[in-house]
């Protein structure tokens, strides 16, 4: 089975986000598939370590823990 470890490294506001950052997101950490504003936040489309993607909407306010791959 493919492990994963990541390391926390930052915490970022929504507007700072990037596409291919890893993101903490519902007790995981998902890449940054594609983003687009939105009037009050964003629109990304993220992708977990098995695969499956997602639309989420967030808002302006939030922060997300940034993450690297050791």
């Amino acid at each position: 089975m493919l492990t994963m470890d990541y390391r926390m490294v930052d915490v970022l506001n929504a507007d700072q986000l990037e596409v291919d950052d890893l993101i903490g997101f519902a007790d995981e950490v998902v890449k940054i598939i594609s983003k687009e504003p939105l009037s009050n936040g964003f629109s990304l489309v993220i992708e977990n370590e098995f695969g499956e993607k997602d639309l989420i909407e967030i808002l302006d306010s939030d922060q997300f823990e940034l993450f690297i791959l050791e």
